[in-house]
């Protein structure tokens, strides 16, 4: 099936759209994400029968700050961040998420198979809110360019894959993008810290760590790399003449396309769209294709840390 659909690379520095045949591979197509590139599917791999769009376009998530999106943990099969009128809406909406989590993980393992050896899967997430307009706290803000850097799950060097459905029936998901984390790295390297020695393991969390998690409140976890991250994340978003200066390429993802990157790496702000489903996968950086190009092993080189 994966062979027959129709798909295209796109990369985020600027050369354009790759050739058909430049990702016939696992391998290949691992490789132009691991280097910026945007995978974008016309029509999405992903099904979702009529009556559940129709339940999923008329949910609502909880008014919460430190809540953006309704969230499904597959760990623990439930969702959050849903304001549920009955128990029946919550466990259809967790039947959906469910099903989503398992149709993405089932085709990725195919399409991008040498992150399957050892990634973890993290939360999915269901967008119905309006991004243009929204109204949200400067460092949580979407539709500011920045890059994904997690505040209360350390991924200690790890790499950020998401994968994203479109699930508006009439309107385009908008997006920007700039220069990739290599690039933004050694421009602002002057502005910001330098980061401490990458090297930390992960470690069982503390019983404190765990209520700051719970609570969607930031805690790097004691991860040197995972603390430099957000701080960048947020200088981004921060840097008003960044924001408006910088090179922005424009991208509209049509109703019912998907698309998949790595968001620890291409810079991107949504600028509009409502009702867009996405899969997080944590992928080992021990799988990478292209390991030089793990924002750990950037700055590695950028600061000639060990």
């Amino acid at each position: 099936m994966i062979k027959t659909l129709e798909y295209k690379v796109f990369m985020t520095d600027g050369s354009g759209e790759a050739p058909p045949s430049a990702i016939s591979k696992p391998e290949v197509a691992c490789a132009a994400l691991e280097r910026g590139g945007i995978i974008f599917f016309p029509e999405s791999p992903f099904k979702f029968s009529d009556r559940d769009r129709d339940f999923l376009l008329s949910q609502k998530q909880k008014d919460a700050d430190y809540q953006k999106n309704i969230a499904y943990r597959p760990a623990e099969d439930r969702v959050s961040g849903f304001e549920a009128n009955s128990a029946a809406d919550v466990e259809r909406l967790r039947s959906i998420m469910a099903n989503f989590h398992g149709q993405v993980q089932r085709f990725l393992q195919v399409f991008l198979s040498p992150y399957a050896r050892s990634w973890k899967a993290d939360f999915a997430s269901y967008r119905p809110i309006e991004e243009q307009g929204r109204p949200m706290r400067l460092r949580a803000r979407n539709d500011l360019l920045h890059v994904d850097s997690f505040a209360t799950r350390p991924i200690y060097g790890d790499r950020i894959l998401r994968t994203f459905i479109n699930l508006n029936p009439e309107n385009v998901r908008v997006w920007n993008t700039s220069d990739n984390f290599e690039v933004l790295s050694e421009k602002f390297k002057n502005d910001v810290r330098r980061p401490k020695s990458l090297n930390t393991v992960p470690k069982k969390p503390s019983p404190f760590h765990s209520v700051i998690k719970a609570l969607g409140l930031k805690s790097s976890g004691g991860s040197p790399y995972d603390s430099w991250m957000l701080d960048f994340h947020n200088f981004l978003k921060e840097n008003s003449e960044f924001q408006q200066y910088c090179r922005k390429d424009r991208w509209e993802f049509p109703s019912n396309s998907s698309w998949i990157v790595f968001t620890d790496m291409v810079s991107h702000s949504v600028l509009s769209g409502q009702y867009a489903m996405e899969q997080t996968y944590i992928v080992s950086k021990n799988d990478l294709v292209c390991p030089e190009k793990a924002p750990i092993n950037i700055l590695r080189r950028l600061y000639e840390l060990d």
